[in-house]
Protein backbone atom coordinates (compact mmCIF):
# COMPACT_ATOMS: atom_id res chain seq x y z
CA UNK A 1 0.00 0.00 0.00
CA UNK A 2 1.28 3.32 -0.86
CA UNK A 3 0.23 6.49 0.60
CA UNK A 4 -0.61 9.69 -0.83
CA UNK A 5 -0.56 13.64 0.30
CA UNK A 6 -4.36 13.47 0.33
CA UNK A 7 -4.32 9.78 2.54
CA UNK A 8 -1.73 10.99 4.68
CA UNK A 9 -3.30 14.12 6.46
CA UNK A 10 -5.89 11.29 7.53
CA UNK A 11 -3.23 8.00 8.15
CA UNK A 12 -2.35 6.41 11.31
CA UNK A 13 1.12 5.50 12.84
CA UNK A 14 0.16 2.66 15.49
CA UNK A 15 3.50 2.16 16.82
CA UNK A 16 3.66 -0.94 18.55
CA UNK A 17 2.06 -3.99 17.57
CA UNK A 18 1.16 -6.15 20.67
CA UNK A 19 -2.77 -6.74 21.39
CA UNK A 20 -3.18 -3.06 21.39
CA UNK A 21 -1.43 -2.18 18.68
CA UNK A 22 -2.66 -4.72 16.41
CA UNK A 23 -6.22 -4.31 17.48
CA UNK A 24 -6.08 -0.81 17.32
CA UNK A 25 -4.37 -0.78 13.58
CA UNK A 26 -6.57 -3.86 12.36
CA UNK A 27 -9.73 -1.95 13.62
CA UNK A 28 -9.43 1.51 12.13
CA UNK A 29 -7.97 0.01 8.98
CA UNK A 30 -11.31 -2.22 8.67
CA UNK A 31 -13.05 1.19 9.03
CA UNK A 32 -10.92 2.57 5.85
CA UNK A 33 -8.52 4.37 7.95
CA UNK A 34 -5.27 4.12 6.20
CA UNK A 35 -2.97 2.76 8.94
CA UNK A 36 1.12 2.09 9.21
CA UNK A 37 1.76 -0.42 11.66
CA UNK A 38 5.04 -0.56 13.39
CA UNK A 39 7.18 -2.87 15.00
CA UNK A 40 10.90 -4.14 16.01
CA UNK A 41 9.81 -7.90 16.32
CA UNK A 42 10.04 -9.05 12.20
CA UNK A 43 7.73 -12.11 12.33
CA UNK A 44 5.04 -9.43 13.59
CA UNK A 45 5.54 -7.48 10.76
CA UNK A 46 5.43 -10.04 7.92
CA UNK A 47 2.24 -12.00 9.00
CA UNK A 48 0.49 -8.73 8.84
CA UNK A 49 2.08 -7.84 5.46
CA UNK A 50 0.82 -11.56 4.67
CA UNK A 51 -2.54 -10.80 6.11
CA UNK A 52 -2.29 -13.12 8.88
CA UNK A 53 -3.07 -12.22 12.39
CA UNK A 54 0.60 -12.89 14.95
CA UNK A 55 -2.24 -12.76 17.77
CA UNK A 56 -4.89 -14.71 19.21
CA UNK A 57 -7.84 -12.80 19.25
CA UNK A 58 -11.42 -13.12 18.15
CA UNK A 59 -12.15 -11.42 15.19
CA UNK A 60 -8.59 -9.37 14.64
CA UNK A 61 -8.26 -11.88 11.70
CA UNK A 62 -10.97 -11.03 10.13
CA UNK A 63 -10.21 -6.94 10.34
CA UNK A 64 -6.69 -7.75 9.39
CA UNK A 65 -7.97 -9.54 6.32
CA UNK A 66 -10.36 -6.37 5.24
CA UNK A 67 -7.95 -3.67 5.78
CA UNK A 68 -5.17 -5.78 3.29
CA UNK A 69 -7.61 -6.34 1.24
CA UNK A 70 -8.65 -2.37 1.24
CA UNK A 71 -5.37 -1.57 0.68
CA UNK A 72 -5.28 0.69 3.99
CA UNK A 73 -3.20 -1.68 6.20
CA UNK A 74 0.70 -2.13 6.07
CA UNK A 75 3.45 -2.71 8.65
CA UNK A 76 7.07 -1.54 8.44
CA UNK A 77 9.74 -2.06 11.34
CA UNK A 78 10.82 1.87 9.63
CA UNK A 79 9.64 4.04 12.51
CA UNK A 80 10.69 7.48 10.36
CA UNK A 81 9.25 6.00 7.19
CA UNK A 82 5.82 5.15 9.41
CA UNK A 83 5.57 9.32 10.73
CA UNK A 84 6.48 10.77 7.58
CA UNK A 85 3.31 9.39 6.10
CA UNK A 86 0.67 9.71 8.29
CA UNK A 87 -0.53 12.67 10.45
CA UNK A 88 -0.79 11.14 13.91
CA UNK A 89 1.13 8.23 15.56
CA UNK A 90 -0.53 6.21 18.30
CA UNK A 91 1.65 4.90 20.20
CA UNK A 92 1.19 1.46 21.81
CA UNK A 93 4.02 0.05 23.27
CA UNK A 94 4.17 -1.97 26.23
CA UNK A 95 4.85 -0.44 30.25
CA UNK A 96 5.99 -3.75 31.75
CA UNK A 97 6.34 -3.67 35.37
CA UNK A 98 9.94 -2.45 37.36
CA UNK A 99 11.66 -3.86 39.74
CA UNK A 100 9.76 -2.09 42.54
CA UNK A 101 6.06 -2.23 41.03
CA UNK A 102 6.59 0.52 38.71
CA UNK A 103 5.24 0.96 35.35
CA UNK A 104 8.58 1.06 33.02
CA UNK A 105 8.29 4.05 30.76
CA UNK A 106 11.26 4.02 29.36
CA UNK A 107 9.69 2.67 25.59
CA UNK A 108 6.71 5.05 25.46
CA UNK A 109 9.22 7.95 25.96
CA UNK A 110 11.47 6.48 23.68
CA UNK A 111 8.92 5.99 21.07
CA UNK A 112 7.85 9.72 21.65
CA UNK A 113 11.37 10.93 20.91
CA UNK A 114 11.61 8.62 17.76
CA UNK A 115 8.62 10.20 16.40
CA UNK A 116 9.84 13.79 16.98
CA UNK A 117 13.06 13.11 15.58
CA UNK A 118 11.45 12.08 12.49
CA UNK A 119 8.68 14.28 11.71
CA UNK A 120 9.18 16.66 8.48
CA UNK A 121 10.36 20.36 9.61
CA UNK A 122 7.20 22.35 9.64
CA UNK A 123 4.88 19.93 9.46
CA UNK A 124 2.20 19.79 12.50
CA UNK A 125 1.38 16.50 13.79
CA UNK A 126 -0.01 15.19 16.69
CA UNK A 127 1.25 12.09 19.22
CA UNK A 128 -1.46 9.97 21.04
CA UNK A 129 -0.53 7.63 23.66
CA UNK A 130 -2.48 4.37 24.07
CA UNK A 131 -0.50 2.67 27.04
CA UNK A 132 -0.98 2.78 30.31
CA UNK A 133 1.46 5.11 31.95
CA UNK A 134 1.71 6.36 35.57
CA UNK A 135 0.89 9.91 37.08
CA UNK A 136 3.40 12.32 35.02
CA UNK A 137 3.94 10.69 32.36
CA UNK A 138 2.30 13.02 29.94
CA UNK A 139 4.11 16.19 31.27
CA UNK A 140 7.56 13.75 30.97
CA UNK A 141 6.58 12.88 27.73
CA UNK A 142 5.70 16.48 26.45
CA UNK A 143 9.78 17.50 27.89
CA UNK A 144 11.19 14.92 25.84
CA UNK A 145 9.44 15.42 22.58
CA UNK A 146 10.05 19.11 22.88
CA UNK A 147 13.98 18.72 23.57
CA UNK A 148 14.15 16.61 20.81
CA UNK A 149 12.68 19.06 18.63
CA UNK A 150 15.04 21.65 20.28
CA UNK A 151 18.06 19.20 19.35
CA UNK A 152 17.25 18.85 16.28
CA UNK A 153 16.86 22.57 15.06
CA UNK A 154 13.61 22.49 13.37
CA UNK A 155 10.47 24.33 13.62
CA UNK A 156 7.58 21.57 13.86
CA UNK A 157 4.46 21.24 15.85
CA UNK A 158 3.63 18.34 17.70
CA UNK A 159 0.73 17.71 19.74
CA UNK A 160 0.34 15.10 22.32
CA UNK A 161 -2.65 13.58 23.95
CA UNK A 162 -3.49 10.71 26.73
CA UNK A 163 -6.14 7.86 25.36
CA UNK A 164 -6.11 5.49 27.83
CA UNK A 165 -7.17 2.01 26.69
CA UNK A 166 -9.64 -0.35 28.43
CA UNK A 167 -9.25 -3.38 26.20
CA UNK A 168 -9.58 -6.91 27.76
CA UNK A 169 -8.03 -9.99 25.86
CA UNK A 170 -10.82 -12.87 24.43
CA UNK A 171 -12.76 -9.50 23.79
CA UNK A 172 -10.57 -6.52 22.60
CA UNK A 173 -12.02 -5.72 18.85
CA UNK A 174 -15.56 -5.75 20.46
CA UNK A 175 -14.35 -3.17 23.34
CA UNK A 176 -12.00 -0.73 20.59
CA UNK A 177 -15.66 -1.13 18.40
CA UNK A 178 -18.50 -0.72 20.98
CA UNK A 179 -16.82 0.97 23.49
CA UNK A 180 -18.86 1.67 26.79
CA UNK A 181 -16.46 5.19 27.74
CA UNK A 182 -13.73 7.06 26.05
CA UNK A 183 -11.50 9.22 27.65
CA UNK A 184 -8.64 11.61 26.81
CA UNK A 185 -6.61 14.49 27.62
CA UNK A 186 -4.39 17.28 26.22
CA UNK A 187 -2.99 20.73 26.34
CA UNK A 188 -2.79 20.70 23.00
CA UNK A 189 -5.88 22.08 21.17
CA UNK A 190 -4.59 21.01 17.65
CA UNK A 191 -5.21 17.17 18.95
CA UNK A 192 -8.41 17.52 20.03
CA UNK A 193 -10.12 17.19 16.18
CA UNK A 194 -7.43 13.90 15.44
CA UNK A 195 -8.62 12.04 18.71
CA UNK A 196 -12.25 12.96 18.04
CA UNK A 197 -11.81 11.37 14.05
CA UNK A 198 -10.11 8.30 15.28
CA UNK A 199 -13.64 7.32 17.30
CA UNK A 200 -15.49 8.18 14.35
CA UNK A 201 -19.37 7.23 15.24
CA UNK A 202 -18.12 7.07 19.01
CA UNK A 203 -17.70 10.20 19.62
CA UNK A 204 -20.77 10.91 21.61
CA UNK A 205 -18.69 8.66 24.31
CA UNK A 206 -15.70 10.83 23.96
CA UNK A 207 -14.90 12.44 27.47
CA UNK A 208 -12.48 15.17 27.94
CA UNK A 209 -10.41 14.96 30.94
CA UNK A 210 -7.03 16.74 32.51
CA UNK A 211 -3.81 15.02 31.55
CA UNK A 212 -3.48 13.64 35.39
CA UNK A 213 -7.07 11.86 35.70
CA UNK A 214 -6.27 9.89 32.54
CA UNK A 215 -3.25 8.64 33.64
CA UNK A 216 -4.48 7.54 36.95
CA UNK A 217 -7.70 6.32 35.61
CA UNK A 218 -6.60 3.31 33.90
CA UNK A 219 -4.43 2.23 36.55
CA UNK A 220 -7.61 2.79 39.02
CA UNK A 221 -9.92 0.98 36.84
CA UNK A 222 -7.65 -2.03 36.70
CA UNK A 223 -7.00 -1.56 40.51
CA UNK A 224 -10.61 -1.58 40.75
CA UNK A 225 -10.92 -4.88 38.63
CA UNK A 226 -8.26 -6.75 40.61
CA UNK A 227 -10.00 -5.61 44.03
CA UNK A 228 -13.47 -6.86 42.34
CA UNK A 229 -11.65 -10.56 41.93
CA UNK A 230 -9.78 -10.19 45.48
CA UNK A 231 -12.81 -9.64 47.48
CA UNK A 232 -14.97 -12.26 45.75
CA UNK A 233 -12.60 -14.64 46.83
CA UNK A 234 -11.39 -13.54 50.26
CA UNK A 235 -15.88 -14.17 50.59
CA UNK A 236 -15.21 -17.90 49.44
CA UNK A 237 -12.83 -18.37 52.21
CA UNK A 238 -14.86 -16.60 54.80
CA UNK A 239 -17.95 -18.54 53.87
CA UNK A 240 -16.68 -22.16 53.19
CA UNK A 241 -15.97 -23.34 57.23
CA UNK A 242 -19.74 -22.41 57.94
CA UNK A 243 -21.12 -24.21 54.93
CA UNK A 244 -21.87 -20.83 53.01
CA UNK A 245 -22.15 -21.18 49.22
CA UNK A 246 -20.27 -18.36 48.18
CA UNK A 247 -21.19 -18.24 44.70
CA UNK A 248 -25.05 -18.00 46.02
CA UNK A 249 -24.05 -14.93 47.93
CA UNK A 250 -21.89 -13.12 45.22
CA UNK A 251 -24.99 -13.95 42.64
CA UNK A 252 -27.05 -12.73 45.01
CA UNK A 253 -24.72 -9.24 45.94
CA UNK A 254 -24.91 -9.24 42.27
CA UNK A 255 -28.20 -8.70 41.31
CA UNK A 256 -28.36 -5.24 42.53
CA UNK A 257 -26.74 -3.49 39.79
CA UNK A 258 -27.94 -0.42 40.71
CA UNK A 259 -25.93 -0.11 44.12
CA UNK A 260 -23.74 -2.83 43.73
CA UNK A 261 -22.32 -2.00 40.57
CA UNK A 262 -22.19 -5.00 37.54
CA UNK A 263 -20.90 -8.58 37.81
CA UNK A 264 -18.07 -8.38 36.02
CA UNK A 265 -15.04 -10.03 38.05
CA UNK A 266 -17.33 -10.34 41.39
CA UNK A 267 -17.40 -14.44 41.69
CA UNK A 268 -15.10 -16.71 43.09
CA UNK A 269 -12.73 -18.07 41.39
CA UNK A 270 -8.80 -18.60 41.01
CA UNK A 271 -6.88 -15.73 41.94
CA UNK A 272 -6.51 -12.48 39.42
CA UNK A 273 -3.34 -12.40 36.97
CA UNK A 274 -2.98 -11.47 33.39
CA UNK A 275 -1.18 -8.76 31.83
CA UNK A 276 -2.85 -5.73 33.13
CA UNK A 277 -4.39 -6.72 36.72
CA UNK A 278 -1.49 -7.25 38.78
CA UNK A 279 0.78 -4.46 37.35
CA UNK A 280 -1.43 -1.80 37.32
CA UNK A 281 -2.11 -2.80 41.05
CA UNK A 282 1.31 -2.92 41.79
CA UNK A 283 2.41 0.39 40.06
CA UNK A 284 -0.85 2.65 41.37
CA UNK A 285 0.56 0.98 44.91
CA UNK A 286 3.94 2.33 43.97
CA UNK A 287 2.76 5.65 43.07
CA UNK A 288 1.09 5.93 46.30
CA UNK A 289 4.38 4.56 48.17
CA UNK A 290 6.01 6.98 46.19
CA UNK A 291 3.94 10.01 47.27
CA UNK A 292 3.61 8.87 50.72
CA UNK A 293 0.28 8.27 50.61
CA UNK A 294 -1.38 4.90 52.87
CA UNK A 295 -3.14 2.74 50.76
CA UNK A 296 -3.43 -0.13 53.33
CA UNK A 297 -6.50 -1.82 50.83
CA UNK A 298 -4.45 -1.49 47.74
CA UNK A 299 -1.37 -2.96 49.14
CA UNK A 300 -3.29 -5.81 50.61
CA UNK A 301 -4.75 -6.76 47.02
CA UNK A 302 -1.86 -8.85 46.24
CA UNK A 303 -1.14 -10.49 49.29
CA UNK A 304 -4.53 -11.75 49.32
CA UNK A 305 -4.41 -12.49 45.53
CA UNK A 306 -1.26 -14.59 47.39
CA UNK A 307 -3.25 -15.97 50.30
CA UNK A 308 -5.83 -17.32 48.15
CA UNK A 309 -3.16 -19.07 45.75
CA UNK A 310 -1.82 -20.72 48.70
CA UNK A 311 -5.69 -21.61 49.67
CA UNK A 312 -5.76 -23.04 46.36
CA UNK A 313 -2.23 -25.10 46.78
CA UNK A 314 -3.53 -26.27 50.27
CA UNK A 315 -6.28 -27.95 48.64
CA UNK A 316 -4.06 -29.76 46.33
CA UNK A 317 -1.95 -31.08 48.81
CA UNK A 318 -4.80 -32.44 51.02
CA UNK A 319 -5.16 -34.88 48.57
CA UNK A 320 -1.84 -35.94 48.94
CA UNK A 321 -1.29 -37.06 45.37
CA UNK A 322 2.41 -37.80 43.64
CA UNK A 323 1.59 -36.78 40.19
CA UNK A 324 -0.78 -33.70 39.29
CA UNK A 325 -2.55 -32.89 35.86
CA UNK A 326 -3.33 -29.11 35.27
CA UNK A 327 -5.64 -27.79 32.89
CA UNK A 328 -6.10 -24.50 31.80
CA UNK A 329 -3.00 -22.69 31.82
CA UNK A 330 -4.22 -19.03 30.77
CA UNK A 331 -4.49 -16.08 32.87
CA UNK A 332 -8.20 -16.62 31.98
CA UNK A 333 -10.07 -19.44 30.57
CA UNK A 334 -9.52 -19.47 26.71
CA UNK A 335 -6.59 -17.08 26.71
CA UNK A 336 -3.18 -18.27 25.22
CA UNK A 337 -1.53 -15.37 27.55
CA UNK A 338 0.51 -17.02 30.48
CA UNK A 339 1.88 -13.38 31.82
CA UNK A 340 1.06 -13.11 35.63
CA UNK A 341 -0.93 -16.57 35.32
CA UNK A 342 -2.44 -17.80 38.52
CA UNK A 343 -2.26 -21.32 37.30
CA UNK A 344 1.52 -21.01 36.36
CA UNK A 345 1.87 -19.96 39.93
CA UNK A 346 -0.30 -22.65 41.28
CA UNK A 347 1.85 -25.16 39.39
CA UNK A 348 5.03 -23.71 40.30
CA UNK A 349 3.60 -24.16 44.10
CA UNK A 350 3.09 -27.77 43.49
CA UNK A 351 6.50 -28.35 42.04
CA UNK A 352 7.92 -27.07 44.97
CA UNK A 353 6.30 -29.21 47.40
CA UNK A 354 7.77 -31.94 45.36
CA UNK A 355 4.94 -32.84 42.97
CA UNK A 356 5.28 -34.33 39.42
CA UNK A 357 2.98 -31.67 37.26
CA UNK A 358 1.98 -32.01 33.82
CA UNK A 359 0.28 -29.12 32.13
CA UNK A 360 -2.00 -28.96 29.04
CA UNK A 361 -3.73 -25.67 27.65
CA UNK A 362 -5.27 -25.86 23.64
CA UNK A 363 -5.03 -22.25 23.68
CA UNK A 364 -2.10 -21.45 24.68
CA UNK A 365 -0.39 -24.33 22.75
CA UNK A 366 -2.18 -23.20 19.54
CA UNK A 367 -0.69 -19.98 20.02
CA UNK A 368 2.69 -19.36 17.91
CA UNK A 369 3.80 -15.64 18.51
CA UNK A 370 5.83 -14.37 21.80
CA UNK A 371 5.06 -13.89 24.49
CA UNK A 372 2.64 -16.95 23.91
CA UNK A 373 2.51 -20.15 22.71
CA UNK A 374 4.10 -23.36 23.70
CA UNK A 375 7.70 -22.05 24.38
CA UNK A 376 6.06 -19.01 26.44
CA UNK A 377 4.41 -21.85 28.90
CA UNK A 378 7.65 -24.02 28.84
CA UNK A 379 9.73 -20.41 29.90
CA UNK A 380 6.87 -19.86 32.18
CA UNK A 381 7.32 -22.88 34.15
CA UNK A 382 11.21 -22.92 33.88
CA UNK A 383 11.00 -26.82 35.65
CA UNK A 384 11.92 -30.05 34.21
CA UNK A 385 9.45 -31.67 36.61
CA UNK A 386 6.72 -29.88 34.82
CA UNK A 387 5.50 -31.11 31.39
CA UNK A 388 3.86 -29.09 28.88
CA UNK A 389 2.13 -31.74 26.72
CA UNK A 390 -0.30 -31.39 23.47
CA UNK A 391 -3.38 -32.90 24.96
CA UNK A 392 -5.40 -33.21 27.90
CA UNK A 393 -5.60 -36.48 27.64
CA UNK A 394 -1.62 -36.98 27.87
CA UNK A 395 -1.56 -34.60 30.84
CA UNK A 396 -4.24 -36.68 32.51
CA UNK A 397 -2.62 -40.29 32.19
CA UNK A 398 -1.12 -41.22 35.55
CA UNK A 399 -2.55 -38.20 37.56
CA UNK A 400 -3.88 -38.63 41.15
CA UNK A 401 -5.27 -35.15 40.86
CA UNK A 402 -6.57 -33.41 37.52
CA UNK A 403 -6.87 -29.63 38.86
CA UNK A 404 -9.00 -27.73 36.20
CA UNK A 405 -7.89 -23.91 36.32
CA UNK A 406 -8.78 -22.06 33.59
CA UNK A 407 -9.96 -24.35 30.87
CA UNK A 408 -10.75 -23.49 27.10
CA UNK A 409 -14.18 -24.90 25.58
CA UNK A 410 -12.33 -27.67 23.91
CA UNK A 411 -10.40 -28.81 27.10
CA UNK A 412 -13.26 -28.75 28.64
CA UNK A 413 -14.84 -30.68 26.66
CA UNK A 414 -12.22 -33.03 25.86
CA UNK A 415 -11.76 -33.73 29.81
CA UNK A 416 -15.47 -34.88 29.93
CA UNK A 417 -15.00 -37.25 26.79
CA UNK A 418 -12.10 -39.03 28.39
CA UNK A 419 -14.39 -39.06 31.22
CA UNK A 420 -17.04 -40.53 29.50
CA UNK A 421 -15.13 -43.17 27.85
CA UNK A 422 -12.73 -44.23 30.72
CA UNK A 423 -13.56 -47.23 32.88
CA UNK A 424 -10.30 -47.61 35.09
CA UNK A 425 -9.59 -45.54 38.18
CA UNK A 426 -9.71 -41.59 37.61
CA UNK A 427 -7.99 -39.30 39.27
CA UNK A 428 -10.18 -36.73 41.49
CA UNK A 429 -11.20 -33.18 39.64
CA UNK A 430 -10.51 -30.44 41.92
CA UNK A 431 -12.67 -27.47 40.43
CA UNK A 432 -10.14 -24.71 41.50
CA UNK A 433 -12.13 -21.68 40.71
CA UNK A 434 -15.77 -22.85 39.52
CA UNK A 435 -15.06 -22.53 35.85
CA UNK A 436 -15.06 -25.94 35.05
CA UNK A 437 -18.60 -26.32 36.65
CA UNK A 438 -20.12 -23.34 36.04
CA UNK A 439 -20.58 -24.54 32.13
CA UNK A 440 -21.37 -28.39 32.92
CA UNK A 441 -24.41 -29.69 32.10
CA UNK A 442 -26.07 -32.47 34.48
CA UNK A 443 -25.13 -34.90 33.04
CA UNK A 444 -21.84 -34.20 32.87
CA UNK A 445 -21.50 -33.21 36.42
CA UNK A 446 -22.54 -36.66 37.05
CA UNK A 447 -19.63 -38.37 35.12
CA UNK A 448 -16.61 -36.11 36.25
CA UNK A 449 -18.00 -35.37 39.28
CA UNK A 450 -15.75 -32.15 40.26
CA UNK A 451 -14.82 -31.30 43.47
CA UNK A 452 -15.04 -27.75 43.59
CA UNK A 453 -12.45 -26.20 45.99
CA UNK A 454 -14.47 -22.88 46.82
CA UNK A 455 -17.99 -24.66 47.59
CA UNK A 456 -18.56 -26.12 50.64
CA UNK A 457 -17.32 -26.81 54.06
CA UNK A 458 -13.42 -27.09 54.80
Amino acid sequence: MSTTAADAAGAVAVIGLGYVGCVEAAVLAASGRHVVGVDLRQAVVAAIEAGRTPLTEPQLAERIVSGRTQGTLRATTDLADAVQSTACALICVGTPRGPEGELDTRDVLSACASVARAVPPGASYVIVIRSTVPPGLYALARARIATTLAERGVRARVGLALNPEFLREGSAVRDREEPELVVYATEDESAVAVVESLWGAHRARLVRTDPASAEVLKLVANAWHALKVAFANEVARVARPIGVDPFEVMELLCRDTKLNTSAAYLRPGMPFGGACLVKDVSALEAFARAEGVSVPVLGAVLGSNQAHLDHLVAAVLARAPKRVAVVGIGFKPGAPDVRDSAPVMLVLALLDAGLEVSVADSSVIDARVPPLGLLALEAALDDPRARAVESVAEAVEGADVVVVAHPSEADRRALVALWTARRGPRGVVLDAGGELSRKLSEPEREVLAPVVVLRGRA
